[in-house]
C-alpha cells in the first residue's frame, strides 16, 4: 500500500474505487453462477435478493476503510494533535507526515506555520524581556537624579527658613536643578527611542576634569546626605580637557555610591582619577563585601545573591554601570579589599 500514499488523493480514491468495484462485480457474477448452478431454488431467489445488497454495501465500506487508513488516518490525526497543541500556546512539536499528495502537502504547510508560530513567539517573549530589562533600568536609574533634585530644593527651602540663603548657594542649588533636571529630560528621550539597552547611545562632548569631578561630587554628595554614612572623596589634581559621555559617568557613578550606601557599615571612599587615556571611578565600602556567588557571576540583571537571598536585589545597577562602562570602551570590576568591597569603572577616552 506504500505506493498509494505516493499519488494524489483524487487519483488514489478514484483508482481503489475501479479496482473494489471490479473485483464486486466479478464476485458477484461468480457467485451467481455457481449458486444457479448448484443450490435449490429457494437459495438461488435469497442469494439474488442478497448478494447484490451485501456487495452494494460491502464493497464500498471496505473501500472507504482501506482508503481511510491508508490515505486519511495517519495525516488527520497529527493535524488534530498539532491544532490541540497550538490551542493550548504548546508549539513544542513537530509534525512528521512525508505524503506527497494534497493532506502530505497540508501537513507540510501546518509544520510550516507552527515553526514560524514558535519563531514569532520566541521573538515577542525576547521583546518582553528586553522591555521588562528597560522598564527596571528606567525606573531604577530615575531615583538617583530625583534624590538630588529633592536635595537641592531642601537646601533651597532649608536655607530661607533659616535666612542663610546667598546667591552663591542659591546658583548651586539651581545649577545641580538644571543640569539634572536636563539629564532627567533627555534619560526618558533616550529610554522612549530605544527597544533595548543596548541601543542607548554613546554622545561624548568636550568638557574639563575639573568641572566634571565636581558635578559629580556635588550630585554624589546630596545622594549620600540621606543617609548618616560618612562619604570621602578624592580626585586628582590635574585639570585636563576631556571628550566623554558625562550622562554614563554620572550615571554610572551615582549607582556605584548608591549600591555602597546601602551596603556599608559606615564609611565609603570615592576615588576618581583622570590620566590622558581614561577616567577611573572606585567606590569602596566597609560592608561584609561581594560574596563568592556575585564575584562568579559578574554585573547580571536581575542579579540575587544566591548564598544570602535576603539581601537586596543590586544587579540591575551594576548590569547597567557595566554597560555603559563599555559603551565608553571601559569596563567594571568586581573584587573584595580587606575591610569591605571595592567596584571600580573605568572609562576610555
Amino acid at each position: 500500500m506504500e505506493w498509494i500514499k505516493l499519488i494524489s488523493l483524487r487519483k488514489s480514491l478514484f483508482l481503489i474505487i475501479a479496482t473494489s468495484t471490479t473485483v464486486g462485480l466479478m464476485l458477484f457474477f461468480s457467485m451467481t453462477s455457481i449458486c444457479m448452478c448448484h443450490s435449490p431454488i429457494s437459495f438461488r431467489v435469497l442469494v439474488r435478493l442478497v448478494l447484490p445488497f451485501a456487495i452494494a454495501v460491502g464493497v464500498p465500506v471496505f473501500v472507504a476503510a482501506i482508503f481511510y487508513n491508508v490515505k486519511l488516518k495517519v495525516p488527520l490525526a497529527q493535524l488534530s494533535m498539532g491544532a490541540k497543541l497550538i490551542k493550548e500556546n504548546d508549539l513544542d512539536f513537530s509534525i512528521n507526515f512525508s505524503s506527497k499528495d494534497e493532506l502530505g502537502q497540508l501537513c507540510e504547510s501546518f509544520e510550516s506555520m507552527r515553526v514560524e508560530l514558535l519563531k514569532s513567539n520566541k521573538e515577542l517573549w525576547q521583546q518582553m524581556e528586553e522591555r521588562k530589562r528597560l522598564n527596571a533600568a528606567f525606573a531604577h536609574d530615575l531615583r538617583n537624579p530625583v534624590t538630588v533634585l529633592k536635595g537641592s530644593a531642601a537646601i533651597l527651602q532649608k536655607n530661607l527658613e533659616l535666612g542663610t540663603l546667598t546667591t552663591e548657594n542659591a546658583e548651586e542649588s539651581i545649577s545641580l536643578i538644571t543640569q539634572y533636571s536636563i539629564r532627567i529630560e533627555s534619560y526618558i528621550q533616550a529610554m522612549t527611542s530605544v527597544q533595548k539597552l543596548e541601543e542607548l547611545s554613546f554622545t561624548p562632548k568636550a568638557v574639563d576634569w575639573f568641572t566634571l569631578a565636581n558635578e559629580l561630587k556635588s550630585g554624589l554628595t546630596i545622594i549620600a546626605s540621606s543617609s548618616e554614612k560618612k562619604v570621602d572623596f578624592l580626585s586628582s589634581k590635574e585639570n585636563i580637557q576631556l571628550n566623554v559621555d558625562s550622562f554614563m559617568i554620572h550615571n554610572v557613578a551615582e549607582n556605584l555610591v548608591s549600591n555602597a550606601l546601602r551596603h556599608s557599615k559606615d564609611n565609603i571612599v570615592v576615588n576618581m582619577t583622570c590620566d590622558n587615556e581614561k577616567i577611573t571611578i572606585s567606590v569602596s565600602d566597609d560592608g561584609s563585601g561581594f560574596s563568592a556567588a556575585i564575584l562568579k557571576k559578574g554585573a547580571a540583571p536581575f542579579l540575587r545573591d544566591t548564598d544570602e537571598p535576603e539581601r537586596q536585589n543590586f544587579g540591575m545597577g551594576l548590569y547597567i554601570c557595566n554597560l555603559l562602562c563599555e559603551k565608553h570602551s571601559g569596563n567594571l570590576t568586581l573584587e573584595n579589599h580587606f575591610d569591605g568591597a571595592k567596584v571600580t569603572a573605568k572609562f576610555y577616552f
